[in-house]
Parts: structure tokens; C-alpha cells; sequence
């Protein structure tokens, strides 16, 4: 993880003061609502695995992730300004995210998408992802998502 605050691009561990713009890129670019009670009790599940993505001093993007298990990891949320993707942010923050979970012993991460997000799972697929399972009406709007799963 990168951590030089005179980059102009860097991955760093959340911080609360990220709180605001954390809820404001989740409402504006993942199905479902979040409140700031959620992201900041997600922030408290696993201080570690909630990362920012940051450029030019902006928050770009953020994971938020779970010890699922003692060997899984799970990523709950992942969001990157629209204006700011296929510029490889995402590959950034679920690149440390990996990492950080080797590191501490796990050996897969699983993760869940909409069915009809193609670009998602797209994405997840070049990372070593595969569908595992399909899980009706998972989300609030009643849409399905694929469970995918992948070792590390």
C-alpha cells in the first residue's frame, strides 16, 4: 500500500474524516442506500480492509471489506467515481486489498454483484474471479447477484 501524502496518487487505510465523501461516492454509484451509520459500523468491522483510493488530494474510489471467516475475506463494498474509472482504481484498491489478505493468513475472497452489472463482473473476472452461485432477489430492488469467489 502506498502511503506518501506528497503523491498524487495513493491507497491509504480509511480515516473518519473520509466519512462524508465515502457516503456520497457509495449513494451515487452502488444500488443500494448507505447511511453514514453503516459505513462507519462497515469501517469498524475490519479497520484494515476499508481503503481509499486517493488522487489530487480527492478521495477516487474506496473498499470496504470483512473477515468472513478465518482463511475468507469478503468485499462488501467497492465504488470508484465514475468520472475517475478504467484508469485502473479499481485494480489499485483490490490489488492491496489481496494483498493485505494474504498477508494475514486468508486464502480466498468472496465477493456478490448485480446479474445485469456486465462491467462488474467483467472487472472481477480479470482479477481471478469466477461465479460461484446465483442468489435471487439479493438486493432491495429485488435483483439477483452472482456470488463470486477467488483464491489467493
Amino acid at each position: 500500500m502506498q502511503t506518501g501524502r506528497g503523491d498524487i496518487a495513493y491507497v491509504r487505510k480509511f480515516e473518519y474524516n473520509d466519512l462524508d465523501r465515502i457516503v456520497s461516492l457509495a449513494n451515487s454509484t452502488l444500488a443500494e442506500y448507505y447511511s453514514h451509520e453503516l459505513i462507519f459500523d462497515i469501517s469498524e468491522q475490519w479497520r484494515d480492509g476499508f481503503m481509499v483510493y486517493v488522487f489530487r488530494d480527492e478521495i477516487a474510489g474506496f473498499i470496504a471489506g470483512s473477515r468472513h471467516s478465518q482463511t475468507e475475506a469478503r468485499v462488501l463494498l467497492l465504488a470508484v467515481d465514475p468520472d475517475m474509472r478504467r484508469i485502473g482504481i479499481g485494480t489499485a484498491l483490490m490489488n492491496d486489498f489481496m494483498k493485505l489478505c494474504r498477508d494475514q493468513g486468508m486464502m480466498s475472497i468472496r465477493l456478490e454483484v448485480q446479474t445485469q452489472n456486465t462491467d462488474a463482473i467483467v472487472f472481477y473476472r480479470k482479477l481471478g474471479f469466477v461465479i460461484i452461485s446465483t442468489m435471487k432477489k439479493y438486493y432491495t430492488d429485488l435483483s439477483d447477484a452472482y456470488a463470486m469467489w477467488r483464491l489467493l
